[in-house]
């Protein structure tokens, strides 16, 4: 991705990160909260108009992107439209660790997706923004093409809301997390099935929603367990 928007990735992690306290993992599989509390629809600037000059920018950026990418990037595209802490992980240091070994941290960030799907999904229908092969016919897919609307990206929302809990959890991985983020997102351009808006919107996303978790008891509650086994796991004091 363009060095400014991994910068603000990297500050928009160190600044919510920061105020992650370490205060029993509540019940998985449900969202810590929904749009009540981080409602999308106000807080994210509108994607460009389609058929805009500006959308018809980002297209042609996609394409050379897509043309430009190795048959390695492509794969790792294929792989990264999967969301869950293993597939998070796969290409960090956390993977040297057997995800089996991390029940509470995966079932933390399984809540994380929980809330970000809640959070992005009436922002997407809001927006309602075409995904890029339905706006140009010569943007080919890598991937089944997502059913949902394109603005803004759930994957990039997802991959920043979870470097910067894990980041919370071992500070002492932040830049390989933020980097990780970078990369799970700028897979969705790679794969052609988003905008480069749209994961901007993303970080924006994931990084509004980190810090509405900082301020929730429930995942503070989590977060102190699950941050405890990480650290043993990887050998951190």
């Amino acid at each position: 991705m363009p060095g400014l928007t991994r910068r603000a990735v990297i500050g928009a992690a160190m600044a919510f990160a920061a105020g992650l306290a370490q205060p029993a993992l509540a019940e998985e599989g449900q969202p810590y909260f929904g749009p009540e509390a981080v409602d999308l629809s106000v807080l994210l600037v509108p994607p460009p108009a389609t058929g805009s000059t500006a959308a018809r920018a980002e297209l042609d950026e996609l394409k050379a992107l897509q043309a430009a990418a190795s048959e390695d990037r492509k794969q790792q595209a294929i792989a990264d439209a999967g969301r869950n802490y293993q597939r998070f992980a796969a290409t960090t240091s956390l993977a040297a660790v057997d995800a089996a070994r991390l029940p509470l941290t995966v079932a933390l960030i399984q809540r994380v997706l929980d809330t970000v799907e809640a959070v992005t999904a009436p922002a997407k229908r809001f927006f309602n923004r075409p995904r890029p092969p339905l706006e140009d016919a010569t943007i080919t897919p890598l991937i089944k093409l997502p059913d949902s609307p394109a603005y803004p990206s759930g994957h990039a929302t997802f991959a920043t809301a979870t470097a910067i809990v894990l980041s919370a959890m071992a500070p002492e991985k932040r830049a390989e997390l933020m980097a990780r983020a970078a990369s799970f997102a700028e897979s969705r351009l790679v794969a052609g099935v988003h905008h480069p808006t749209d994961i901007g919107a993303g970080f924006a996303s994931g990084a509004l929603i980190a810090q509405k978790l900082a301020e929730d008891a429930a995942f503070q509650a989590d977060l102190a367990t699950a941050r405890a086994e990480l650290r043993a796991a990887l050998g951190l004091n």
